[in-house]
């Protein structure tokens, strides 16, 4: 089971998507920690997300994510070797970067990003939707029925998959 700290997640665009997809961005909200969304990835969210705009743009307002422009020079520097040398976004190497220059963990779901994101940052916490779910879940913020319903709607209607017939798998 993976342990999310109570701090700072520096979201990408995938976690992102999951929950606008369905409106439910309170929950990221209503977590003990703060999501953090970099100018990069919220980008992303406009040019490949534009029906999800008006739900992001209500998140921030609510405060249940933070937006940031990642300014530091040894954070652009990661995010320059990462867009130059990998096959990741900008949204992922922005992400990956603000964490690793900050020491916040990272709120991600993509395999090559996670798989880079270890390779060059030991010790960087990496937390999935599915660790998201299950938090949630032990919080008493979901039941295991609502959060197996979420999973199944993602999979049915959202191109999402969790790899689990039911969460209790990974409690």
């Amino acid at each position: 089971m993976m342990v999310i700290p109570d701090a700072i997640l520096v979201t990408d665009t995938s976690v992102l998507v999951n929950f606008l997809r369905i409106d439910r961005m309170e929950l990221l909200g209503a977590l003990p920690c703060r999501f953090i969304v970099t100018d990069h990835a919220a980008g992303e969210l406009t040019d490949f997300y534009p029906e999800q705009v008006e739900r992001y743009q209500a998140a921030l307002a609510a405060g249940h994510v933070e937006d940031c422009t990642v300014t530091d020079e040894a954070a652009l520097d990661i995010f320059g070797r990462l867009t130059g040398t990998t096959r990741l976004g900008v949204g992922e190497s922005a992400t990956i970067a603000h964490a690793m220059v900050t020491g916040a963990g990272v709120a991600i779901d993509d395999r090559r990003a996670i798989n880079e994101a270890q390779r060059i940052a030991e010790g960087l916490v990496i937390v999935r939707t599915a660790d998201l779910m299950v938090r949630m879940i032990e919080l008493a913020m979901l039941t295991l029925a609502e959060a197996d319903a979420i999973k199944d709607d993602w999979a049915a209607n959202h191109r999402f998959r969790i790899p689990v017939v039911s969460f209790a798998e990974m409690m």
